[in-house]
């Protein structure tokens, strides 16, 4: 299976879904609301290639400063409320299969082998410079 690069809109929606919520980007603090996009920003972060937290927060009509915030008050409600974690996990298995994670792209593929050849022609390189 092809991996793809995962967008925040479609991390919204897949939180939206699981937690059957109608909007993540209404501006209501409700716990189940608040919940959600808490899990929607740990998720963002994780799995969003090239999203900045401005991006991430966009998507539900937040900002960086509140998706930092969000970020931190995640790891504090998860100690009180292990179904916010349960959520998470379910989430994260859906995606990890099919998210192609920041920095995976150009060598997803290497092997060993192919490791230690591009080691041995760097280390050829650096020898035709210093002989020069």
């Amino acid at each position: 299976m092809k991996k793809k690069v995962i967008t925040p809109a479609k991390i919204v929606k897949m939180v939206q879904e699981e937690l059957e919520l109608p909007d993540l980007k209404v501006k209501n603090r409700s716990r189940d609301v608040v919940q959600g996009r808490l899990i929607y920003y740990k998720l963002a972060k994780r799995f969003c290639r090239y999203a900045s937290l401005s991006k991430i927060g966009k998507a539900v009509n937040r900002d960086h400063a509140t998706v930092i915030y969000g970020l931190s008050k995640y790891d504090q409600e998860v100690k009180y409320d292990p179904y916010m974690n349960d959520v998470y996990d379910a989430l994260y298995n859906k995606l990890d299969p099919i998210a192609q994670l920041p920095g995976r792209g150009t060598y997803a593929d290497m092997t060993i082998e192919r490791l230690l050849k591009r080691l041995t022609n760097i280390e050829d390189k650096l020898n035709k410079l210093e002989l020069t």
